[in-house]
């Protein structure tokens, strides 16, 4: 635990001293979508996500920036089958995204922004147990095996408004618009530019 606690400060001197003065900036942040704004009637049921992402940015200082984002999302998932049988697990959801930022304030102390990110993401389900609901129409034969699935790869679209604060700490909400199961998860952020 010491060697990776190590290895992330010096990770974030170096990234640090990179972003000096260059216009890039950097920011590690988490987040937390507390609901979904799309709703599917396929049985699944999603009741929050977490997230952690890292993004880089460069700061051409007349309110615009662009960048990338590496994106990663958890959410525990349970399926009932229609037939008998519930299934609980994980999603877990990664993504690359180009951003663009419009900062409304640029270098002042409170700083709104809006922007859009756009970019490959996928889907992975681990399926890790299933529960036998009525066990008088349980068939055997069609349950779904348990483990992962195949990652189901997909186009996101992640627009965002957010407002940064002392030009460091950014607070932000997204939503991951997408071609596949994600649900359109609506994530509250925390972040730290540097």
């Amino acid at each position: 635990m010491k060697k990776i606690i190590a290895l992330a400060l010096a990770f974030s001197v170096a990234v640090s001293l990179f972003g000096q003065n260059t216009g890039h900036k950097f920011e590690l942040g988490v987040g937390y979508a507390p609901f979904f704004l799309e709703i599917v009637e396929d049985g699944i049921r999603m009741p929050y996500e977490g997230d952690a992402y890292f993004e880089w940015r460069y700061d051409f200082g007349n309110h615009f920036d662009v960048g990338a984002k590496l994106d990663y999302k958890y959410c525990p998932v349970n399926l009932y089958d229609g037939r008998a049988v519930s299934y609980y697990g994980d999603q877990h959801y990664g993504a690359l995204l180009a951003l663009a930022d419009f900062n409304f304030l640029p270098g002042k102390k409170v700083n709104p922004f809006i922007g859009v990110g756009a970019g490959a993401g996928f889907i992975l389900d681990v399926w890790k147990s299933q529960k036998v609901e009525r066990p008088e129409y349980h068939d055997a034969t069609k349950d779904m095996p348990l483990g992962a699935k195949d990652p189901t790869i997909m186009f996101v679209a992640a627009p965002r408004i957010g407002v940064e604060l002392f030009n460091h700490l950014r607070l932000s909400a997204s939503v991951d618009m997408s071609t596949a199961d994600t649900r359109w998860p609506v994530c509250f952020n925390v972040g730290w530019t540097f």
